[in-house]
């Protein structure tokens, strides 16, 4: 397939998604969401949290050491914050995708990740603020319940 096609296949989708409403959105960015995680970002989250033994705040705070991410323990056992220095999502850096509706992926992708680590546990992900948005990084807060 020509990288043509596919930026200017990218244009109509970025114009998809600003017509979608949340929840359509959501729905639809949640299997972007899984595919890219399975391919090596949840299995780097399954490993370290081998490493720590399950310890939620080492966890967090030791994010870090897998680069490009940063954890913070807001209140330890229940809040934490995951951010990003940069955005990596390919349909933004390859494809030009550059609307912020797309971030839903990427909270979709933490709460898919954090859900598979975290079995059993029950818990929420908000985005506060990305790059897409016009933020300095990525920030999500993750609350277990």
């Amino acid at each position: 397939m020509d990288r043509d096609f596919i930026c200017t296949w990218l244009q109509g989708f970025e114009k998809g998604l600003n017509e979608l409403g949340a929840k359509s959105r959501s729905n639809l960015l949640k299997h972007c969401a899984r595919q890219c995680a399975d391919t090596g970002v949840l299995q780097s989250y399954l490993r370290l949290h081998r490493v720590v033994n399950g310890n939620r705040d080492a966890f967090y705070s030791r994010l870090s050491e897998l680069g490009n991410v940063r954890g913070e323990v807001i209140v330890p056992g229940r809040e934490y914050r995951i951010c990003f220095p940069e955005c990596t999502c390919d349909l933004h850096t390859a494809g030009g995708v550059n609307t912020p509706r797309l971030c839903e992926c990427s909270r979709q992708s933490i709460l898919y990740v954090a859900e598979t680590v975290w079995r059993g546990c029950r818990l929420q992900v908000e985005q506060e603020e990305t790059i897409l948005s016009g933020g300095a990084e990525c920030r999500f807060r993750i609350l277990f319940e």
